[in-house]
């Protein structure tokens, strides 16, 4: 029953069950479980995940304290890439909490360690603002490139992407719009914004919290 996951033994299981309403004569045909799992305390390990006991040993998922699917792939992921590094005499890539999600996770693991099954929260990420979807590619593509994870079409696409984001950061810095356009000023009342005393640059409105790109191109 969704609410009632239990370990309890067998005898308080009945009990527990027979005091919902409907369920007083309910018979259990097997009764609730549980798995208790264990772990390498994640401090043992390098931010790398390499064990500092034994040296090439990498350590990923819920062996170092983890639970949920995500955490064990970005933890997979980083493991793999090290190791391969490793045998290639290589330094070592440890993403920095500023970076990804992925090095909050093991930061918070192998300085931290855990006391309970570790999942990787946004509140858990000082940097949180800059985590975004939108720009995973601006923080981790070249990453990706010099790694050799990303193929030809990804990486030019990519680069494609950044000029055109940056010509349009120029234009926005460039572009002004004056106290009197009218069109300015029905776009600034719709979204509750104050109006502009004189003119302003697109860049500047952009970095007003109540608009969007989609008002500037209005």
């Amino acid at each position: 029953i969704t609410g009632l996951s239990m370990s309890l033994p067998e005898e308080l299981q009945h009990h527990i069950v027979h005091t919902l309403a409907g369920l007083e004569k309910a018979e259990l045909m097997r009764p609730a479980y549980a798995v208790e799992y264990d772990y390498a305390p994640p401090t043992q390990l390098y931010p790398h995940l390499e064990t500092k006991r034994v040296e090439a040993l990498f350590f990923a998922g819920q062996i170092n304290g983890t639970t949920g699917y995500e955490e064990a792939a970005a933890q997979g992921l980083m493991a793999g890439i090290n190791a391969v590094l490793k045998a290639r005499g290589e330094e070592p890539l440890v993403l920095h909490r500023s970076q990804a999600y992925i090095g909050v996770l093991i930061d918070d693991l192998v300085t931290k360690g855990t006391q309970e099954p570790y999942r990787i929260f946004t509140s858990r990420a000082e940097h949180r603002l800059i985590l975004r979807e939108d720009n995973a590619d601006a923080r981790l593509m070249e990453l990706g490139r010099g790694l050799g994870m990303v193929k030809d079409s990804v990486y030019q696409r990519y680069l494609r992407k950044r000029e055109q984001v940056k010509a349009e950061l120029q234009r926005l810095e460039i572009q002004r719009v004056r106290a009197d356009d009218e069109r300015a000023r029905e776009v600034l009342a719709q979204c509750n914004s104050a109006p502009i005393k004189e003119s302003a640059c697109l860049a500047d409105l952009l970095r007003r919290p109540e608009l969007g790109y989609e008002h500037l191109v209005r």
